[in-house]
């Protein structure tokens, strides 16, 4: 086997779901993706690394980098690949981890878009255990894009807040509440960010929630429409299914013979 046959199995298994094979490194790097997530959220609650999350952040950045590596090796258009939304969250995935310099502490708040690492798994119908209807994958898409607002900003306006003494944001979970309180315009006002970067990032969560939200219950509205304009609203007389295909004479659910009128009958 040459390079160019090894060069597109690598670069046909990382993008594949349908073989077996394919489903396994899916699987794998799901796990490692959720890995990844736990590992920062439980971070956050130790003011000292422990051995067990020191090596399960080696172990992520390790396996990110490798797959990193294979995408980049395996890509007929490097170059493509690199500044691809996807290739730019794969490379801001691993610089957290290997940022140990006291000047680059910072670029460790980057840990949390490894979240979006996920929306790989939601690009088609296509899943592990096989295939979706278009609607419930905008469903999927809707609820992650909430859940990711939500993860992001809340990992963001913890690391702005947690080192402030004059705050009541110390862990990632309060950080978290007081998202969602505020997105959901609920707004108790028992937590409060008192720096200025914690009130941009909070004020940017609005702004992108404003943005984001609506654009996808939209789509789930357009795509309900649509299914809805392909069916006959004529009611069963049987079993009372309301619903059925434009050139159904009987009723889908026991048979019956059910009468459609069409646009020009009398």
């Amino acid at each position: 086997m040459n390079c160019a046959e090894i060069k597109k199995k690598i670069a046909f298994y990382l993008n594949d779901s349908s073989t077996t094979t394919g489903k396994v490194v899916d699987l794998a790097l799901l796990a490692v993706n959720i890995l990844a997530c736990a590992q920062y959220v439980v971070g956050t609650y130790s003011e000292t690394q422990h051995f067990g999350l020191v090596a399960a952040d080696a172990a992520v950045a390790i396996l990110f980098f490798v797959e990193y590596a294979l995408r980049v090796y395996s890509a007929e258009k490097k170059r493509e690949y690199i500044f691809s939304f996807y290739g730019l969250i794969d490379l801001l995935s691993i610089l957290p981890s290997i940022a140990t310099a006291d000047g680059l502490v910072f670029l460790r708040v980057l840990k949390v878009l490894r979240i979006l690492r996920f929306l790989r798994f939601l690009e088609n119908e296509t899943f592990f255990f096989g295939r979706i209807s278009p609607f419930r994958l905008q469903v999927c898409r809707a609820v992650f894009s909430v859940f990711t607002i939500l993860f992001v900003f809340a990992g963001m306006i913890f690391y702005s807040e947690s080192i402030n003494p004059l705050s009541t944001i110390k862990t990632f979970g309060e950080s978290f509440y007081f998202t969602v309180t505020t997105l959901s315009t609920v707004g108790f006002g028992d937590f409060i960010p008192v720096s200025r970067l914690g009130m941009f990032f909070t004020a940017l969560m609005i702004m992108v929630g404003a943005i984001v939200l609506p654009w996808q219950v939209g789509k789930l509205i357009r795509m309900l429409i649509l299914a809805e304009a392909g069916k006959k609203t004529v009611t069963c007389p049987r079993c009372g299914l309301t619903g059925h295909d434009p050139d159904a004479s009987h009723c889908k659910a026991c048979g019956h013979v059910i009468f459609q009128k069409y646009d020009g009958d009398i």
